[in-house]
């Protein structure tokens, strides 16, 4: 029995299809670094990252600093928040005697504004001086935590005043 013409033709289209043309298609051989990769028996340990022993020190100093930003902060919050409950309208006397107690207040933290900017400069100078051992990092990311909260409560505050005195 011979094979029909529409069965040859039909053959004759898929062996075609079969064959891909030639064309830029990048091999999917093993490249030579897969090879040396797979030849390989282990890839060396990678190099401990060592503490900076400076670091520490350095961010005590830069903590300290915005913890007496707060201790000044403090000193004239008291007196902006009794200010702030005396002020009359605004444009009166004592609307100005507590918009100068708020610059004042807002002069007192700046201390710990300008210790928690130090504090990530610090932190970007170092990260991109050379890698940092887990320790250093986190000791980085405590001293921004710390001096964060001390600028972030300080600026509540002082958004509660001057909503108060009506600034």
């Amino acid at each position: 029995m011979r094979p029909s013409k529409p069965f040859l033709a039909a053959l004759a289209l898929l062996a075609a299809s079969a064959c891909a043309p030639e064309g830029p298609y990048p091999s999917l051989a093993p490249r030579p670094i897969e090879k040396a990769m797979a030849d390989s028996e282990e890839l060396p340990a990678p190099t401990p990252i060592s503490d900076d022993a400076g670091l520490p020190a350095r961010l005590e100093t830069l903590a300290a600093q915005a913890r007496r930003g707060q201790a000044d902060y403090q000193a004239a919050l008291s007196e902006a928040q009794e200010a702030a409950a005396k002020a009359g309208p605004s444009g009166s006397d004592s609307w100005i005697v507590a918009q100068q107690a708020l610059s004042r207040l807002e002069a007192a933290r700046a201390t710990t504004t300008t210790a928690l900017a130090d504090i990530d400069s610090l932190a970007m100078a170092e990260a991109s001086a050379k890698p940092l051992s887990p320790a250093d990092q986190e000791r980085i990311d405590a001293a921004i935590r710390e001096a964060r909260a001390l600028a972030d409560r300080q600026q509540s505050e002082i958004v509660k005043l001057q909503a108060q005195i009506g600034h």
